[in-house]
């Protein structure tokens, strides 16, 4: 709200009757006969004469006096009328400001409105729900219903052969709604000859499959392609949700792009549509076999290019934990 400023009445007043008295004096000068009191030598006359002047000149010293403070206050007056002014613009240029402000805060918050109303429509038009950002997942993904173990039996992971035997029972009887499942070695000899269908997924199975494994001896050569083309022609049906396990220490091959080539060739076969993911389990055992980087590195591409997971199996006595430039490195498990 503007302040109102009010110009004092007292003061112009005061000044008005100071002018018209100066005025009657000065009149009563003009009127009064000089001359002849003058010739006559009436010295009464003179000093009362002399005390008007006297009076006069007083009060025009004081008419300047008023005359200058009036100056003084009206320029007073002015600069804070000014001062006023300055800030009521300053004022309505604050309030023009937060009105434009407003406007773009509420077109941009309509902007974000119709943005999410747009998102929200293509998820429900594609049929994606929305709940935030993708999460990511870490293990072996456990939606298979039936499982295939294709396992390296070379000489070299027969010395480690008791942790394979429990890692692979491990997952068996640990494995959720699983409804039957069967071994072969990497070049496709079953673990049961006369049985080569699905084996069933109970205890009994398991009991009788880990006894059998132990004094299991079939010919390898480090190389799960024929255990894995074995696998999916002899088991793979149309509906069937299969999750296959390659079990090793080592790859004698040397091209990575021919393996991987001959496993998405087996895998077409069982077409597009086929619910088959492949595993790896990688163990440790750098006493007795000759490439196990290789295994490890084929394993990661193979896992990845068909939805499955690698593990790596570590030693059974881990060594002590040591530290790398600040940086702990976990021992191998």
């Amino acid at each position: 709200m503007k302040k109102k400023f009010i110009t004092p009445v007292s003061i112009v007043a005061f000044l008005d009757v100071i002018a018209c008295g100066f005025g009657a004096i000065v009149l009563l000068v003009l009127i009064l006969p000089v001359g002849e009191h003058e010739a006559k030598g009436d010295s009464e006359v003179y000093q009362k004469i002399g005390a008007m002047r006297n009076q006069v000149q007083s009060l025009s010293s004081g008419n300047s006096l008023l005359e200058l403070d009036f100056v003084s206050m009206r320029a007073a007056l002015s600069v804070l009328a000014t001062s006023q002014d300055s800030d009521s613009r300053n004022e309505g240029a604050a309030d023009t400001s937060i009105g434009l402000l407003k406007k773009e805060l509420l077109s941009v918050s309509a902007a974000a409105d119709s943005l999410e109303l747009e998102l929200k429509q293509k998820l429900l038009y594609t049929g994606v729900e929305s709940q935030g950002p993708p999460s990511r997942s870490y293990g072996i993904p456990v939606d298979s219903d039936y499982l295939v173990f294709v396992i390296d039996t070379s000489g070299s992971m027969k010395k480690i052969w008791p942790r394979v035997i429990s890692k692979v029972s491990e997952i068996l009887r640990n494995y959720p709604r699983l409804k039957g499942f069967q071994i072969l070695s990497d070049q496709g000899e079953f673990l049961y000859a006369g049985k080569q269908n699905w084996l069933q997924a109970d205890k009994r199975s398991f009991d009788a499959v880990q006894a059998k494994l132990l004094n299991w001896n079939a010919y390898s050569n480090s190389s799960p392609v024929e255990g894995i083309r074995v696998a999916i022609e002899r088991l793979y049906r149309p509906g069937l949700k299969i999750g296959l396990f390659v079990a090793g220490d080592d790859y004698t091959g040397n091209d990575f792009d021919v393996f991987l080539a001959e496993i998405e060739s087996i895998r077409a076969k069982a077409g597009a549509s086929a619910q088959l993911r492949i595993h790896a389990l990688g163990f440790f055992n750098e006493a007795f076999s000759q490439y196990p980087e290789r295994f490890g590195r084929l394993m990661q591409i193979l896992t990845f290019d068909h939805g499955g997971a690698f593990l790596y199996i570590g030693n059974q006595t881990p060594q002590q934990l040591t530290i790398s430039r600040g940086r702990p490195t976990p021992a191998r498990d």
